[in-house]
């Protein structure tokens, strides 16, 4: 999955780390949950300046999978966070950037008919942190 999105995110001039030991295993339908993860990336790709730098961490507790992709950009501001998975909604800062305002709806979609959520916060350290929890199963 990384492999497939990190020509973009360096194409867009931005750092890249990934934190990803291992294989994790989810009750999913494969080219949904890439499209979700596609959504969120793209926002990073659409958000942040060159420059910034983007984070992939992956981790498995005994009953769930989290995927968290933070990021180094601008952040969203505290009070327009209620809002991001309202579909067709944009922040004000976003207003100038090309968009539809439906990615993060999709994604919160896509996650919740897997069983799942999908949070989105700007931490104290900035920028933007989107962590997905999707139940994981035994490994195969």
């Amino acid at each position: 999955e990384m492999a497939l999105h990190e020509p973009q995110l360096r194409a867009a001039g931005l750092r890249v780390a990934a934190n990803l030991p291992g294989p994790v295993w989810v009750h999913a339908d494969a080219d949904r949950l890439h499209q979700a993860v596609g959504n969120v990336l793209a926002n990073t790709v659409r958000y942040c300046r060159p420059g910034d730098s983007v984070t992939i961490s992956l981790s498995a507790g005994h009953e769930e999978a989290v995927l968290e992709i933070s990021d180094s950009g601008p952040g969203i501001p505290s009070a327009e966070l209620p809002f991001v998975f309202d579909r067709l909604w944009r922040g004000e800062a976003a207003r100038h950037i090309p968009g539809t305002g439906i990615g993060l709806a999709v994604v919160r979609e896509i996650i919740s008919s897997h069983g799942g959520t999908v949070e989105v916060d700007t931490p104290t350290s900035g920028g933007t942190r989107v962590r997905i929890r999707l139940p994981a199963v035994a490994e195969h």
